[in-house]
């Protein structure tokens, strides 16, 4: 019902019957699901972004397929603007890892504005649970964010929204609605092996501040590491006003990750403070499927240990509806973990809109040449 109340509401935004010459209506609805989209015949590259899929690998096939593109065509994806890599889809699938001037040299090609994007509304199902108390044995807060995001420079991201919140034993927050969390994210691809992430504003888990990725990741290699810090306060919303903490909790990571590439397997150590000033390490084990994440961690900290599993899954139907301009679409991603120990806080961390490691994973060339090479 709330879906379909959406759906409703949205309708009058979308204005179909946009068909670019040269493209039968069939092929046109599969390049609508791109954006900034730029076929350069002369260097020979196909350079788009796609916001839809979780897996990068089903939009790089829909691309090759629509455009009948010859093997000879390098496809280079974006996210936010930036370009990621290069792929062939030759008879051995082949990745080239793009340099600073390469990178200029693109940007030429593709001019950066913000027209070049979808209105792009986002379904996105917030879940917190807690399993074993008592009295309650199955604690739950679920809420349902319409979300979006605003492309403010090449790289930097407006994202906000609007929580609705569906039902809640697990705590004392009230059931207004709210808004969703508000922040500022810039990713920057510094060369190409070395990649950024900032963030400002207010995060999931009740947490606001600024938060800073580092990763050096090889899109070819097995062995990536990073580092992640930030410094944030707690923030509440109870039924009227706005109430926050001070900005005093710092949170300091570090880890490395070994990639079994014909596995498609991620053995990853990490260690530093945690959100709530504990120390220790976490261990995990994390294998990519088809559009599917799953992983196994184990934690010891200062407070204590646990361990659990985790998953990111795309959350269906996807597209609603959409035209060249805008779009309503379920969320392409939802990233839930289980903890067994839920009550200690051993380990804890807060989402962001992205964790740096997981989105590179994504385009690594094990990964997608497994799924292209297979079709």
């Amino acid at each position: 019902m709330f879906i379909k109340r959406l759906v409703k509401f949205f309708s009058w935004l979308i204005t179909f019957g946009y068909l670019t010459p040269g493209f039968s209506q069939q092929q046109q609805r599969v390049l609508d699901n791109f954006e900034n989209l730029v076929v350069d015949s002369v260097s020979h590259q196909i350079y788009y972004e796609q916001r839809l899929y979780r897996n990068p690998a089903i939009g790089l096939l829909e691309l090759k397929q629509t455009l009948n593109s010859p093997r000879s065509v390098e496809f280079v994806p974006f996210f936010q603007g930036i370009p990621v890599a290069g792929y062939r889809l030759d008879s051995t699938f082949q990745t080239t890892l793009l340099t600073p001037k390469q990178r200029q040299a693109i940007y030429r090609t593709v001019p950066y504005g913000p027209r070049q994007y979808k209105i792009d509304f986002r379904l996105h199902p917030e879940i917190t649970t807690l399993f074993g108390n008592k009295t309650d044995p199955f604690q739950t807060k679920t809420n349902v964010l319409l979300q979006t995001q605003l492309y403010l420079t090449r790289g930097l991201v407006l994202n906000f929204g609007v929580l609705f919140p569906i039902v809640n034993n697990y705590d004392n927050q009230p059931m207004n609605i709210r808004p969703a969390p508000i922040f500022l994210n810039q990713f920057l691809a510094l060369d190409r092996r070395n990649y950024l992430s900032v963030s400002v504003g207010s995060f999931y888990n009740n947490q606001y501040g600024a938060n800073l990725q580092y990763r050096f990741a090889d899109l070819t290699k097995s062995w990536s590491f990073g580092v992640e810090s930030s410094l944030t306060g707690q923030y509440y919303f109870p039924a009227k006003g706005i109430y926050y903490e001070p900005l005093r909790k710092i949170m300091v990571m570090a880890d490395i990750a070994y990639r079994v590439m014909s596995k498609d397997l991620t053995l990853k150590l990490s260690g530093g403070q945690f959100l709530y000033q504990d120390q220790g390490f976490r261990f995990d084990v994390i294998r990519q499927f088809y559009s599917v994440e799953v992983g196994l961690y184990a934690t010891k900290t200062s407070l204590g240990s646990t361990a659990g599993f985790n998953f990111a899954i795309p959350i269906p139907p996807g597209k609603i509806a959409q035209s060249q301009r805008a779009r309503l679409r379920t969320s392409e991603e939802f990233r839930w973990e289980y903890t067994y120990n839920g009550e200690a806080n051993i380990g804890t961390r807060y989402r962001v809109g992205y964790q740096l490691d997981a989105l590179l994973r994504q385009y690594h060339t094990s990964y997608l040449s497994h799924q292209i090479q297979s079709r």
